[in-house]
């Protein structure tokens, strides 16, 4: 009977655990990255609409989009670190094609 107890404790505790989501990945968005979301997608606005671009600068500007995105489908899901992530890789990359 004590060993019945037992397991069924730890598996209470491993679904307690399992369903405790981390704070960091839960919840809305932090303001400093939804400010960040906003600016990336500004520049890349920006970036697209300021004419013609040679081929190298093309390149740059669909990998500045796809981090973008990725970063976008981040906060979606909830994984914030991830967004921070790909969105600062693709403010790098723009502020590169305006130099």
């Amino acid at each position: 009977m004590t060993a019945r107890l037992k397991l069924i404790a730890a598996l209470a505790a491993i679904a307690t655990s399992v369903a405790m989501p981390d704070p960091l990945i839960a919840g809305s968005p932090p303001p400093e990255l939804v400010k960040l979301e906003r600016q990336v997608s500004l520049e890349l606005a920006h970036a697209r609409d300021s004419g013609p671009i040679d081929d190298s600068k093309r390149k740059q500007l669909f990998n500045a989009r796809q981090l973008e995105q990725k970063g976008e489908d981040a906060i979606k899901s909830g994984d914030y670190r991830s967004a921070e992530d790909s969105l600062l890789q693709a403010r790098v990359i723009l502020r590169q094609l305006v130099d």
